[in-house]
């Protein structure tokens, strides 16, 4: 609920005190109501948001479930391991009225499994979600003339693949229910851009990813569906806990900002093109990776 005006009066009055002894006039109150509002107004931008997101269970997928349901929205965390979607599902917040998060088991390689999911989601709210993040995916290294086939093509089909057939259930579900509007977020990666020693799997599918959600966000606009690429840089999830500490020393080295990103900045990014404050903007990439691979 919002605070009253008299209590944020109050606020102001007290903490512009502390910078300044002069008198303190009522426009610049006012003023300062005003920005705190926007302020508020800004955790809220996703109330009344029907959201489902893929490997919600760890990692980013996670953080951007925490994110969404801090900005109002209802979440379905959906991840192949139940277990990990239900301890996802115990962290989210649920301080806005009409809030109903749940979590589901999803296959996103099997086309037959996100159907289902889909269509669970519309039973259990009478509605297809108006926002999608694909933030399911796996890694399997290896150096290209040691790499198996099939490591390289489970990679395929669930990072690049699960994408595929996650985007087209939800944007046919949007069509189909006649939404208004819509917004489908993949996340790629930096690597999908520049390649990386020992990833030709994961570049590739993360090159194809982007290719994805542009081609996707042509083909959509016109029913009202955004489709926007995040691309992190190395982010500190369970996938890079496998990194050795040195490789971990070199890759901070070569980072402008000189660290390894969080989770919750590339929610950030996603909570963004999730909202209205990205009504305007579609088929784009934004890199989450600290300047990592500028110019």
């Amino acid at each position: 609920m919002l605070a009253s005006r008299s209590f944020l009066l109050h606020v102001c009055q007290q903490q512009l005190c502390q910078h300044s002894a002069q008198l303190i006039k009522e426009a610049d109150i006012s003023r300062y109501y005003t920005t705190l509002l926007t302020n508020m107004a800004a955790c809220s931008r996703l109330i009344s948001r029907l959201t489902v997101v893929t490997g919600g269970g760890s990692g980013i997928g996670r953080a951007v479930c925490q994110r969404f349901a801090t900005e109002g929205a209802s979440v379905v965390v959906a991840d192949r391991n139940e277990e990990s979607a239900n301890q996802t599902l115990e962290l989210l917040s649920r301080d806005h009225k009409g809030q109903e998060h749940m979590a589901l088991g999803v296959d996103v390689s099997s086309k037959d499994s996100v159907e289902k999911l889909v269509t669970n989601i519309q039973r259990h709210y009478f509605q297809p979600p108006s926002v999608c993040v694909n933030a399911a995916g796996i890694t399997k290294d290896e150096f290209l003339l040691k790499m198996e086939e099939d490591d390289f093509d489970k990679v395929i089909e669930i990072n690049l693949k699960g994408t595929f057939l996650v985007t087209q259930a939800v944007s046919k579900a949007l069509v189909s229910a006649g939404a208004a509007k819509g917004s489908i977020i993949t996340v790629g990666s930096i690597v999908g851009k520049v390649g990386n020693i020992g990833q030709v799997n994961y570049s590739s599918s993360k090159s194809g990813v982007e290719g994805l959600t542009r081609t996707a966000a042509k083909e959509l606009s016109k029913f009202g569906i955004r489709c926007n690429c995040v691309l992190p840089g190395f982010i500190t999830t369970p996938m890079t806990d496998k990194v050795p500490d040195k490789v971990i020393d070199k890759l901070t080295a070569i980072i402008p900002m000189g660290r390894m990103g969080e989770p919750a900045e590339v929610a950030d990014a996603c909570a963004f093109l999730a909202s209205d404050d990205s009504r305007y903007i579609t088929g784009i990439s934004i890199e989450v990776a600290g300047g990592l691979f500028i110019g």
